[in-house]
């Protein structure tokens, strides 16, 4: 009795085996980096009075995820860094496509653009003002 058991169980794993493998599709799957072009983006900020860097400027870039389908609400990924002593940061594995940057620094007003990427290692350069004087 222990030995059909046995070999009920074992031909049940191996339909289901065969069940599971006539699933699968026949080559590798496509990987979903390789479907998006990738690249670094440089961000420049300066001051827009006397164009001088601005050190430890506070980035923010922001893009959707590509290769989501359409119907789903696309995801907004989210970087964040500071300028170096040059005023500028690099950010690596950057889809093309449009891109949000928001920039803020003391005694600087904030500033939100939206770029283009549609070439390999762009530079983008954000002029921050001083602040308006109140009144």
């Amino acid at each position: 009795m222990m030995i059909q058991e046995d070999q009920i169980r074992w031909r049940r794993a191996t339909i289901l085996a065969a069940a599971l493998a006539l699933l699968m599709p026949a080559g590798p799957l496509p990987l979903r980096a390789a479907e998006v072009s990738l690249t670094s983006v440089n961000i420049l900020v300066t001051d827009a009075e006397t164009g001088q860097p601005i050190y430890q400027a506070h980035l923010t870039l922001q893009f959707e995820e590509q290769g989501r389908k359409v119907h789903i609400t696309p995801k907004i990924i989210s970087y964040s860094a500071k300028t170096n002593a040059q005023g500028r940061y690099r950010f690596v594995d950057i889809p093309k496509g449009t891109i949000h940057v928001m920039v803020t620094a003391e005694r600087h007003q904030s500033a939100n653009k939206e770029f283009q990427v549609d070439r390999d290692n762009p530079l983008f350069e954000v002029k921050l003002r001083k602040p308006q004087d109140q009144i």
